[in-house]
Order: structure tokens, then sequence, then C-alpha cells
């Protein structure tokens, strides 16, 4: 009795991790993850220069269930104080696939 609930409990452990991903966010695709941490960045796009001035908003998702902040352009623009955005980067970490944290920044530079 007791190892048909050790094994439903493991069984239950392998699913959580291997669908851990399935409702993580990303950026555009998969990424590189390494099993325990991965840490991502990149740049989507680059435009004539890079702007003197850099905001930054970030999103962070727990176990999974509970998912908080704002990572979209406006709010990274509105944090440097930027009127005209010139540069969009991405910066992105997780610990065990995104299972137990997984945060995503938008970094923008500009005028």
């Amino acid at each position: 009795m007791i190892q048909k609930k050790v094994n439903h409990l493991f069984l239950a452990i392998l699913l959580f991790i291997g669908f851990g991903n399935c409702i993580s966010f990303g950026v555009n695709g998969p990424d590189s993850v390494g099993i325990f941490y991965s840490s991502n960045a990149r740049s989507e796009e680059y435009f004539s220069k890079i702007g003197p001035k850099q905001g930054k908003a970030c999103q962070s998702s727990y176990l999974g269930l509970v998912a908080v902040g704002d990572s979209s352009i406006p709010t990274a623009a509105k944090d440097g104080k930027i009127t005209q955005v010139t540069s969009i980067s991405y910066e992105e970490s997780k610990v065990l696939f995104g299972v137990i944290t997984e945060s995503l920044c938008t970094i923008v530079t500009g005028n």
C-alpha cells in the first residue's frame, strides 16, 4: 500500500517536471534550457543605433501557478522615460526547466 502511494507520488513529480515547461512562457519559441538553471539573453531587433536611455520591465512565474509582472515594451519604455525605442532585447532565466521559477525581462533603449 505504501509502495503504491510512493509510486504515484513519484509519477506525479515526474509529470509535473516534464510538463512544467509547457505551462511556462518563452520568447518566440524554445530556448537553450539547462536542467537546473538556465539564463538566456538576446536581441530581437536593432534599429539604426542603440539609444542613450535604457528601460527594463520584468515578469516572473512561480511553480507554473502564479505569474506576476509586466514585461511589455511600453512598460520598459516608460521605466526608462523613452519616447522613441531604438532597440529591444530580452533576458530570461529559469530554475528547473521553469517549474520552480522563471523570469523574463524586456530591455529597450532609445531617446
